[in-house]
């Protein structure tokens, strides 16, 4: 739990804060602000920016370590070679393990997969073929990265079809790797942020000031606004109006962490004594909180015509520095946002006037570690399902110390906290069989977790193919089942026998599949499936004949089905776009059903708080066993609430207004990457 010393930060960041108003989240409990205005952090306010870093004390010396593996074993490897169409492991039964099967070629190596609802995905990477540290670039083999041009240009993206596993190159200009992104109602996608870095401009440019978004229809992608600093692993969410939170973010890239006493009692050093707190400090010579170095703010972004608020400081970032960038973000049932950033884990409401806590959640446990980058864990939220919506957050893996190095192992713990109001916020800890940092966790439709990719040693970061911080890809996959009583609920299943590792991905498809992807690292370009065993076990599987395309809140509708003699479950699963181990805006709802002759006659979710407005996978199952999902809108009908726009960055403020760009003409998927463009 927190320290006296960090709730006396907590105020002197908010003294000079004035009363925030109730905005939209009118009879709610007001709780106590969490935010101040950026001003508050400029120079010498004694109130703002000078008391934190009073709090938090000078630089530390960096004493870390963090060497660059160069790494040719998994390097190269021809984009239609299939290591493995099942599991080698525990006896090869993919009635029980699943199994993994190359399907195609990303193009692009997929550190970013954006899935729309058309079955294209978007998939984004480093704009030119290596960036070190130092700003300095150098020439890779061709089979690196995803060549246009006649060879002569490295392309930021592709755009792969799920139907016939092929893909077209896609330009965007501000380089978005590192950016955060969500899908939106009317079937478009925001990206948000990305790279401080530029090459060959005007063909890229600097990307972390970048709004941009993506219509996959046309295809095409508009810069629509630019944020006022930048904004490097940005966290991202949908909130329950259909504006979107964007939280964090960072301008100065960590390459290494220090330890030492803390201040502020960050938590317990591993190994230490009970009394013993440690900070991981980073590596560029800045303060934590300086607003020069990171982003510690929240904006919000209306889809509605693209405008953002004015951005507020937010006191969890600052006291979470450095390993917080990516921070998860989650809409809880209760109405408030959950909010995880380094170890701390808080509560609260968000609107364009401010943020603060909410009480009738109250304070939850810090975590043992950091989870956030370069220490990454896989973090989800597990199904909500009705009248009461157990609001349960689950991570698996990332460090196995509280500040790691390229030779700290990968974790192999997970944490469940129960953070629904009145509940006991008791961290669960539990073991998974594999060392893993940098994985990924998938809701499939029976309602498991399916936790795939990583390293098993090491942490987060790398300047491209052959460079990475991190050693020995986690490729055996593992399968959390919150249905088992605690301690039984992790099992290993299939064996990829791919490294995936800095830069990858994974998503659920409509097949009721994992689609994983990625490992720039290893220069991977090879896109596997992973067929569960629900889908191999022999069992009947319902087809969905019909399904309304649109839904409002707290209604009925009816699914209707083939194949099976009736339904055990029907859910929702959020299109969820998914980087650097974060599955942004990812959720499932598990809907109330009557079942009749060939159909269901379902509850749609009451609020937007249980299901914020967008796109979800329909699934009906029977015995276990998912349909291919039907695509359903779910809105309330009311448009986004405007924001306070008044940054000026005189960027066209609606996707008719900009210029689109479009896209190469298709490529075959299975054509050699150094072939293909």
């Amino acid at each position: 739990m927190r320290s006296g010393p960090k709730l006396f930060v907590w105020a002197l960041i908010v003294t000079a804060v004035a009363a925030q108003s109730q905005g939209p989240y009118d009879g709610q409990p007001a709780g106590r602000p969490v935010s101040a205005q950026q001003s508050q952090l400029s120079g010498g306010d004694p109130t703002g920016r000078g008391a934190v870093l009073a709090a938090l004390g000078d630089p530390l010396q960096y004493i870390g370590n963090l060497p660059f593996n160069f790494m040719p074993p998994m390097v190269g490897q021809p984009p239609t070679l299939d290591p493995a169409t099942a599991s080698p492991i525990a006896g090869n039964n993919p009635a029980v393990n699943g199994s993994f099967k190359v399907v195609g070629n990303t193009g692009a190596i997929a550190a970013h997969a954006i899935p729309f609802a058309n079955d294209l995905v978007l998939f984004l990477i480093r704009p030119n073929a290596r960036i070190d540290f130092g700003g300095e670039t150098t020439a890779l083999p061709d089979q690196a990265y995803l060549l246009v041009n006649n060879g002569t240009r490295v392309e930021t993206a592709a755009l792969y079809n799920l139907t016939d596993n092929t893909y077209q190159p896609f330009h965007i200009t501000e380089s978005p790797l590192c950016s955060g992104h969500v899908l939106l109602q009317d079937g478009s996608a925001f990206v948000v942020g990305g790279m401080m870095v530029g090459i060959n401009a005007p063909y890229y440019t600097i990307g972390y000031q970048a709004v941009r978004r993506v219509d996959a229809t046309q295809p095409s992608y508009s810069l629509v606004n630019q944020f006022p600093t930048g904004r490097w692993y940005p966290g991202i969410m949908t909130l329950p109006d259909g504006n979107v939170l964007i939280v964090g973010g960072a301008q100065i890239e960590e390459i290494g962490f220090g330890t030492s006493k803390s201040p502020l009692g960050m938590g317990t050093a591993l190994g230490a004594d009970s009394t013993s707190t440690v900070q991981c400090v980073g590596n560029a010579g800045n303060q934590p909180s300086d607003p020069s170095y990171g982003t510690p703010s929240y904006t919000i972004l209306s889809p509605t015509d693209n405008s953002l608020s004015r951005p507020l400081a937010l006191t969890i970032l600052m006291e979470s520095s450095p390993i917080n960038t990516y921070p998860f973000l989650a809409v809880m049932p209760s109405g408030s946002t959950l909010i995880i950033a380094g170890a701390q884990m808080e509560a609260l409401y968000f609107d364009v006037t401010g943020a603060r806590a909410d009480d009738a959640i109250g304070r939850l446990p810090d975590f043992p570690i950091p989870l956030f980058f370069p220490q990454q864990a896989a973090i989800t939220l597990l199904p909500l399902s009705g009248p009461d919506y157990q609001t349960q957050v689950l991570t698996a893996g990332g460090s196995a110390q509280y500040c790691a190095t390229a030779m700290t192992p990968g974790g192999t713990s997970s944490y469940l906290v129960d953070v629904t109001p009145g509940a006991n916020h008791s961290i669960v800890e539990e073991k998974a069989s594999i060392p893993r940092v940098m994985g990924d966790a998938t809701l499939l439709p029976d309602g498991r977790v399916f936790l795939c990719n990583g390293a098993q040693e090491g942490i987060a970061g790398g300047s491209g193919y052959g460079s990475s911080a991190a050693d020995k890809g986690a490729t055996v996959a593992e399968i959390y089942d919150p249905a088992q009583p605690i301690g039984r609920r992790w099992s290993v299943v299939a064996d990829s026998q791919i490294w995936r590792m800095y830069h990858s991905s994974a998503f659920l498809t409509s097949n009721a599949e994992v689609f994983i992807g990625g490992s720039e690292t290893t220069a991977e370009h090879r896109a596997q499936i992973y067929t569960p065993s629900y889908l191999q076990n022999g069992k009947p599987r319902p087809s969905i004949t019909s399904s309304p395309a649109s839904v409002g809140y707290a209604t009925s509708f009816t699914v209707r089905f083939t194949g099976v003699p009736s339904q055990d479950r029907v859910v929702f699963n959020r299109l969820a776009s998914a980087t650097h181990s974060n599955h942004f805006d990812q959720r499932q709802v598990v809907l109330q059903c009557v079942n009749a002759d060939g159909s269901a006659n379902c509850q749609t979710p009451p609020n937007s708080s249980v299901a914020p407005p967008g796109q979800y996978q329909l699934f009906v199952l029977y015995q276990g066993v998912p349909s291919r999902a039907n695509i359903i809108s779910l809105s309330s009908g009311a448009v986004p609430p405007p924001v306070d726009n008044n940054l000026g960055s005189g960027l066209p403020t609606s996707p008719a207004a900009a210029t689109p760009v479009a896209p190469s003409a298709p490529t075959p998927a299975m054509t050699s990457v150094a072939a293909a463009g």
